[in-house]
This record gives C-alpha cells, sequence and structure tokens, in this order.
C-alpha cells in the first residue's frame, strides 16, 4: 500500500507474496496470468471434503473467506445445507462465483461480499463455521485468529489452512526464498500453540496431498509457459516463474497444513 497500490489490490498481491515497483502493469500482467486458472493457490475437493468431514456438527451459518472463484464455495454448498456468505475483494471472482452457483442450483444458498479480510462487516457470534484456504497468512495468521474469532458463535469452528515448514532442517534454497516471501511462516507446532494462546482447541491437523499442489502448479506452468513470448519482460511472470522453481526443488520440506479449531 506504501507504494501505492489500493488495499484490494495489495491483499490479492499479497497472497502471492510479491513485491512490486510498476504498479499498473504488474496488476494488468498478474491478472492477466491468473484470470482464466480456476486455482490461485493449492487445493483439493479431497483435501477439503476431508476437512469438512472433520467438522463435529452440521453447519447452519458458513462464513468463507477468501473465497476467489469459489471454488470451495462450490464443495461447501454441494456437502452441507448451510447458508453460505462468502468473501473476496476481488469483485470479478465473485462475479463468477455466484454464475457457477446459479448453474448448479446453490445460488439461493450462497451470498457474497466484496469486502477486505481486515474489516469484515459482521456482527459478534454470527456465524458456527469460518472457512479460509490458504488466505489468512494475507493478513497475518495470528491477527487473522484474533479477528475471526469474534464472529463465531460459542463452540464455533475456524477451518484454515497455512504454509507450515515441514523439516527442522530445510535447505538454504527454501529459507532464503520463504524469508523473502513469507517471513512469518513457521512450524505446525508453532501455528498450534499461537492457536491454543489466540483461544482455540484444535480438533485436528493434516498437510494438504501433493494433488493439491499440482492441481494448482501444472495449470499455472502452463499458463505462464504460454505467456513468455508474449509478456518477455513482465516482472510479475517472472515472480511466478522463481516461485515454481522453488516448488519443483524444495516442494516436501513445507506444504499447506489443514487445521480444524474449535473456539473455547
Amino acid at each position: 500500500m506504501r507504494q501505492g497500490f489500493s488495499e484490494r489490490d495489495a491483499l490479492r498481491l499479497k497472497g502471492l507474496s510479491k513485491d512490486m515497483n510498476e504498479h499498473d502493469q504488474y496488476m494488468q500482467d498478474f491478472m492477466t496470468i491468473f484470470s482464466s486458472l480456476d486455482r490461485w493457490g493449492p487445493g483439493s475437493e479431497e483435501d477439503t471434503l476431508s476437512a469438512l468431514h472433520q467438522v463435529p456438527h452440521t453447519p447452519r451459518r458458513l462464513l468463507e473467506i477468501g473465497c476467489g472463484n469459489g471454488v470451495a464455495t462450490r464443495l461447501l454448498a454441494q456437502h452441507t445445507t448451510a447458508a453460505i456468505t462468502a468473501v473476496d475483494n476481488a469483485a470479478s471472482a465473485l462475479e463468477k462465483l455466484t454464475a457457477i452457483a446459479r448453474l448448479n442450483g446453490t445460488a439461493s444458498r450462497i451470498e457474497t461480499v466484496c469486502a477486505s479480510m481486515t474489516d469484515l462487516p459482521f456482527a459478534d457470534a454470527t456465524f458456527d463455521l469460518v472457512w479460509a484456504e490458504g488466505c489468512a497468512y494475507i493478513m497475518g495468521v495470528e491477527q487473522a485468529l484474533e479477528c475471526w474469532r469474534s464472529l463465531l458463535e460459542p463452540n464455533g469452528i475456524l477451518v484454515l489452512s497455512d504454509l507450515v515448514w515441514l523439516t527442522g532442517t530445510p535447505s538454504g534454497e527454501a529459507i532464503e526464498f520463504w524469508r523473502n516471501d513469507y517471513p512469518d511462516m513457521t512450524s505446525t507446532e508453532r501455528r498450534v500453540e499461537q492457536m491454543d494462546k489466540a483461544g482455540y482447541h484444535l480438533l485436528n491437523t493434516f498437510s494438504l496431498s501433493r494433488q493439491a499442489w499440482d492441481n494448482y502448479i501444472v495449470p499455472l506452468r502452463a499458463r505462464i509457459d504460454e505467456l513468455h513470448t508474449h509478456m518477455p519482460n513482465s516482472t510479475a511472470l517472472a515472480d511466478l516463474d522463481r516461485e515454481l522453481n522453488i516448488y519443483q526443488d524444495c516442494l516436501g520440506e513445507f506444504g499447506y497444513q489443514f487445521f480444524i479449531l474449535q473456539k473455547c
């Protein structure tokens, strides 16, 4: 935001941990790369449903934060009877979500809200389930744990996934990359300590599958290869190329971890 981005664009770009200086061109390139892709981060239907099946009650009022195009939203709508509020700061993504929900017959149960995750327009104790795949680190996991807890009913459930170290001895290459791109990244054990301190009881935790990463990496790699000749000087393209190389070389030293938490 100090570089001149709106909060919406700053948060969207922080979702990919980028530092950029050419505002308009970077944002334009970013949207060119991702507009045709369903997933803007790792994930799979199997992992989402596995986390959902570990929620100990049948949700009635569900808030999904950082829903994007609604890949997880569709599953949550199909596998629950909950009234779903889907929040993202990209209006175009919400429009796509709504269009798909109309096609599959779930639109009547999905309300979309274009808002920042740092300033959600909901009263306390509004939801019995809050869902946030791969987005809490955008505002900071500890801050998210504190802010989102108030939205939950007593004994409500927060499901989130976060990038963590999976080894105590990561390579220098991985350390250097994430020191710049996600300096708050830590171990699963440390996240659990923070969750306990924030007033949650851990029900379960598990790592995203390799398939979840492939669902993101393979289409993104194809898209980058497709655009290289058309955008040879794109900083956004170079940033993503570098990130994919880290995944190729070091994936397994780090990964996304699902946490199923109950408000104490």
